[in-house]
């Protein structure tokens, strides 16, 4: 069996990471204070008088790649953490979404549709054939905003020219919740 060893993890900046490192044999990512199995093994480890080798700083194609995943993952909290629409505050998960888009074509095959429905608060509101209309219409325009703002900041990571001006994209006060 070869020796345990592991690398310290670089951000797009070339800063160290402080919060994980990388376990060299599967390249996973073992939190450094939690206390679970691997990160315990990783402070036995560390008690032995061995230490991690510093890994490369990622390409700018790498960190641009690890950039966009991150940033496709803030834009789905954003979406699904939900949108106040008519003064309500509804869910927008994804199942949230397809009940609703339900509702919507059940209230066009009839107009005289009505449907209780649970806010996100856990109270029951009645929307009839316009209301559950601009309440979809609503929660479509929150969910297509957090891919809009996703779509503006993907151009950003791809038009920067060095790892200063990727750093710069914040994207997390740039999205909409």
């Amino acid at each position: 069996m070869s020796a345990m060893s592991y690398s310290i993890a670089i951000d797009i900046s070339g800063a160290e990471r402080r919060d994980f490192v990388r376990r060299d044999a599967d390249g996973a990512r073992i939190p450094i204070d939690a206390d679970t199995a691997d990160g315990r093994v990783y402070r036995e480890w560390l008690a032995m008088g061995n230490a991690p080798t510093p890994l490369p700083a990622p390409t700018l194609a790498e960190a641009k790649r690890e950039k966009r995943a991150a940033l496709a993952e803030r834009r789905w909290r954003a979406e699904t953490a939900g949108a106040t629409v008519l003064g309500m505050r509804m869910s927008t998960d994804e199942r949230t979404q397809g009940k609703l888009t339900a509702a919507v074509v059940a209230s066009v095959l009839d107009n005289s549709y009505a449907v209780n429905w649970k806010l996100a608060d856990g109270t029951f509101v009645t929307f009839d054939h316009a209301t559950l209309i601009a309440v979809a219409q609503g929660v479509r325009a929150h969910v297509q905003s957090c891919f809009d703002r996703e779509a503006q900041l993907v151009v950003a990571i791809e038009a920067a020219q060095d790892m200063a001006a990727l750093a710069a994209i914040d994207i997390d006060s740039a999205c909409p919740v």
